[in-house]
């Protein structure tokens, strides 16, 4: 099973600091933050603010186990290994597939980090890439509001359990 991020609509308040924190997280190597908002570096967030009928949520990959993006790719650059689905950058050929199935909607074409200038496939990866001090995802670090919960396995089986032992005392089941 895989781990991924679910936001709480009741408690977003759209400040869009999650977006700023991704950015900044998945700047290349060596890039001072700084210096990348002064020259404009794209600000490519590996999530979305979502705003529709009052409600304000940002949405990212839900890390599917069967993952659709990674059945159709056909270089093969998208794959679930560990805690989530990776994309290996240097092997997509931009070609879009796995914009065309996510069931989310959340896969992006995003400038490639490395080589030569090119848009290559980019989702949400749990931030795998921030130093080993760093807790969890960034958008995390900085919700103000307290919106975003990562799920991670171990955790989903236990509230799981929890629940069929619920259904099956006949108790009510827990909001959220």
């Amino acid at each position: 099973m895989h781990a991924f991020v679910l936001a709480d609509p009741d408690r977003c308040i759209g400040c869009r600091a999650c977006e700023i924190a991704c950015s900044l997280a998945h700047l290349p190597p060596g890039c001072d933050p700084g210096r990348a908002m002064e020259q404009g570096t794209d600000f490519t967030p590996r999530l979305t603010i979502v705003r529709q009928g009052g409600l304000v949520v940002p949405v990212q990959c839900r890390q599917c186990e069967d993952a659709p993006c990674a059945r159709v790719c056909p270089s093969g650059c998208i794959t679930s290994e560990g805690r989530s689905v990776a994309i290996a950058e240097a092997a997509c050929t931009g070609c879009k597939a796995c914009l065309a199935v996510c069931p989310v909607g959340t896969m992006n074409m995003l400038p490639a980090a490395a080589g030569p200038a090119r848009l290559v496939a980019g989702k949400c990866d749990l931030c795998l890439g921030r130093p080993p001090d760093s807790v969890g995802p960034a958008c995390l670090a900085v919700c103000p509001a307290g919106a975003l919960t990562l799920y991670e396995p171990a955790a989903l089986a236990r509230l799981a359990a929890d629940r069929r032992r619920l259904a099956a005392l006949g108790l009510p089941q827990p909001q959220g």
